[in-house]
């Protein structure tokens, strides 16, 4: 893109497209508006006791499928390869928006540091192949440097959560919609 070319253009497009990541309710930070999500403080979840009870209610290979979602997207976030994440969830699942994020991020430049940490699941709906959940995630800072132009630009860590729908189709669960 010719708009694309300055230091300042590219800057600009990147927090443009960090504003719409936040107004569109994927994540939340306490100093930003638009959709806003409770913060759920880590300190606040006893580790103890959610594995015992998530553990009771909710068939493992259903957590191991959102573990294996927050890892895509680790993944990607830190090499730039969305193949793991896009195929970590239904395709038409809106838990694969933040792909167009990272892809934009990686356009020009790299991404150093930044993790997505589950701080909480709690169980909405059980049935027998269908699952509703909310989950808590934290994210770190994150740096993005530009190759060409040298500049670095830090990307504040935030806490968002999303109910993520979980559908057990021919023998294996996956994440089939979400809130984000």
């Amino acid at each position: 893109m010719i708009l694309l070319r300055s230091a300042r253009m590219k800057v600009f497009t990147l927090l443009a497209l960090t504003g719409i990541f936040f107004l569109s309710g994927c994540a939340e930070s306490a100093n930003i508006e638009g959709a806003k999500f409770p913060i759920q403080s880590p300190q606040s979840f006893d580790v103890s006791d959610a594995t015992f009870e998530l553990s009771q209610q909710i068939p493992a290979g259903a957590i191991t499928v959102v573990v294996e979602y927050v890892d895509a997207l680790n993944f990607a976030l830190d090499t730039g390869d969305l193949r793991r994440l896009n195929k970590s969830a239904k395709s038409s699942c809106t838990c694969l928006k933040p792909a167009s994020g990272i892809k934009e991020l990686y356009r020009e430049g790299v991404v150093v540091e930044g993790r997505y940490e589950i701080t909480q699941l709690k169980p909405i709906s059980i049935s027998k192949d269908q699952i509703a959940l909310q989950l808590f995630l934290e994210r770190s800072n994150t740096l993005q440097l530009n190759l060409e132009s040298g500049v670095a630009l830090k990307i504040p860590g935030m806490a968002s959560n999303a109910t993520l729908e979980i559908e057990k189709i021919q023998n294996n669960w996956q994440i089939t919609s979400s809130s984000l």
